[in-house]
């Protein structure tokens, strides 16, 4: 195993999918490095359908430098962290030698239901502290300090106190975190939320970004952007990842996102020269010295989601999943909302105000969306398990057991 491969990866390369392996390998000259989603190879449903024997995944590692993206740690999440989920990362981690990993600044599982769509934290300082127990409880587990992406979203929660840099900002004075800047998100949320998204930059400590992620998407009928990863980086993105780029002196790696719509490739590669044009404009060809973030000495409560001090905030999350994912609540809230949170011990008034305000419209979105996935989950289980029988079969007949 070649671990030195993977220890400070430095360029612009490509969110990796197996069923572009060998067009990825083909432009090798031209693809600094590889993000590997740790869920691809983690979970054993998604491996089933992707390489189940791993050999696409080898065969990357022992050619492109390569770093790990994780999707379900749901870091904000006022709850016990994912122990499978974070045993599971640590062995992938470990056993390919990957150096750099990061994850998203989100959450999107309460109570046992995972959404799976990345909701905004409310941008207050309960949250700062609350990630960041969870922060250093990770990197504790994992061995390693790792990086944070802010992420597209559909709402802030109203009634915030700080704007969504100055939350970034006060997540890396509190921990030795650093940013993983996805600036088709900056955009995204930009435009659909109205603010300036070179404000955003003047907030944010720049220096602190260490990655980027670019991609694309689209804009909804009602005028929205969503971040689709299924199309070229939007025209007016370029100028911002520029700028970015330049004021973000120590980012050493650019990842451009495409999960679908990937052929022709020639368009894939298309943004990717364009990416790398930018980001050797403003930086060396070959890779500066790597210096880590210097973590100042303290001692961090382990993370208690019942302690006093989150119980608005964690029951807060709890009912708004209950808006989403529960129909019998959805109805109680409807008809009597003050009573029908008592259910989840909402009882601070601000966090109900915050509750209360959410916008109607994107909740509804949500419960469609969770509606609908639920009995789509049934059909590909149903199909999992014939593809796990296959594979036992073929493992069998092979003598592979």
């Amino acid at each position: 195993m070649a671990s030195s491969l993977h220890q400070t990866p430095y360029g612009v390369g490509l969110a990796y999918r197996f069923n572009v392996h060998e067009e990825a390998v083909a432009h090798r000259s031209e693809i600094d490095l590889l993000e590997l989603s740790t869920e691809d190879y983690i979970v054993r449903e998604r491996r089933i359908y992707s390489d189940p024997d791993e050999r696409l995944l080898h065969n990357a590692l022992a050619r492109f430098p390569c770093v790990a993206h994780g999707l379900s740690l749901s870091i904000g999440t006022v709850g016990e962290l994912d122990d499978v989920y974070l045993k599971a990362t640590d062995r992938f981690l470990r056993e390919h030698a990957i150096e750099v990993f990061s994850e998203h600044l989100a959450f999107h599982r309460v109570d046992g239901n995972d959404l799976t769509m990345f909701l905004s934290l409310p941008f207050e300082e309960v949250a700062v502290q609350w990630v960041k127990r969870n922060y250093y409880e990770t990197r504790r587990r994992l061995g390693r300090p790792f990086a944070l992406e802010n992420v597209t979203y559909a709402f802030p929660v109203p009634h915030g106190t700080l704007s969504e840099a100055d939350f970034l900002r006060r997540i890396c004075e509190e921990t030795d975190c650093t940013l993983l800047l996805d600036v088709t998100n900056v955009f995204n949320n930009s435009r659909n939320h109205g603010y300036d998204p070179i404000e955003f930059f003047d907030r944010l400590p720049m220096d602190r970004v260490s990655q980027m992620h670019l991609a694309g998407g689209h804009q909804l009928p009602d005028g929205r952007w969503e971040d689709s990863h299924s199309a070229p980086v939007m025209d007016e993105v370029w100028p911002l990842f520029d700028e970015a780029v330049r004021r973000a002196e120590n980012t050493r790696i650019v990842i451009l996102e495409r999960d679908s719509k990937l052929n022709p490739f020639s368009s894939v590669m298309t943004d990717i020269r364009k990416a790398r044009e930018i980001f050797y404009t403003h930086r060396p060809a070959e890779a500066p010295e790597y210096l880590p973030v210097e973590s100042p000495s303290r001692t961090v409560p382990a993370p208690d989601p019942m302690a006093p001090e989150f119980a608005g905030f964690r029951s807060f999350q709890r009912a708004l999943m209950g808006r989403i994912a529960d129909p019998s609540f959805r109805k109680e809230f409807r008809e009597n909302a003050p009573r029908a949170v008592r259910r989840y011990e909402l009882t601070d008034p601000e966090w109900f105000q915050k509750l209360l305000d959410c916008p109607g419209k994107h909740i509804h979105e949500f419960e469609e969306a969770w509606d609908y996935f639920r009995k789509e989950d049934k059909e590909i289980e149903k199909e999992y398990e014939q593809r796990e029988w296959a594979a036992w079969a073929n493992q069998l007949g092979t003598g592979g057991w």
